[in-house]
């Protein structure tokens, strides 16, 4: 594998961890997440995460042989993954700190549009570059998601208690 390879890979899973190591902090209280020096470093962070994933289905050592049609359905899954997870954070109107309940739109029959989003990026653009090694560090990405989704869960279940409740027996992930 190429050095330039690997320095993706490492760059993504630090970033998974810092911000794993964030959402963790913040749900023990010992660290404010209104504080914008944190704010700035977490979207930081997550901004090389980003990068780092799409650079490294470009770059994948390892390509499956996929037939073009599930090429360009792993595009469309990209693209779908992108729409939910921009539309989701223009819907919130912020990244962080989201004081009230969003049930509509987007959010009207998925609870984290965003977090969905994601993981569409996640498997699309791996699938879309037939990038066999990147989709398999893609899938501890997904791992993190799905964690992070949880501590969301709890932490809006709290904030929001029946309310929260009952909006998600109405809703998909």
């Amino acid at each position: 594998m190429q050095n330039s390879y690997i320095v993706l890979i490492v760059t993504f899973l630090v970033c998974l961890f810092l911000r794993t190591g964030y959402e963790l902090l913040k749900e023990a209280k010992k660290i404010d997440p209104e504080n914008k020096l944190i704010f700035a470093l977490i979207f930081t962070t997550m901004c090389a995460l980003w990068v780092s994933w799409f650079a490294l289905c470009t770059l994948d050592p390892v390509l499956f042989n996929l037939p073009e049609m599930v090429r360009w359905s792993g595009l469309g899954l990209h693209i779908a993954g992108m729409i939910l997870a921009i539309g989701a954070l223009l819907q919130l109107r912020g990244l962080e700190n989201i004081k009230h309940l969003v049930t509509t739109g987007f959010f009207t029959k998925i609870r984290h549009p965003m977090y969905t989003g994601f993981c569409l990026w996640i498997i699309g653009w791996s699938l879309y570059h037939n990038a066999v090694v990147s989709l398999l560090v893609g899938l501890f990405g997904i791992g993190n998601i799905v964690y992070w989704r949880k501590l969301e869960e709890a932490r809006l279940l709290r904030q929001f208690g029946d309310t929260y409740h009952r909006y998600r027996l109405t809703t998909w992930f």
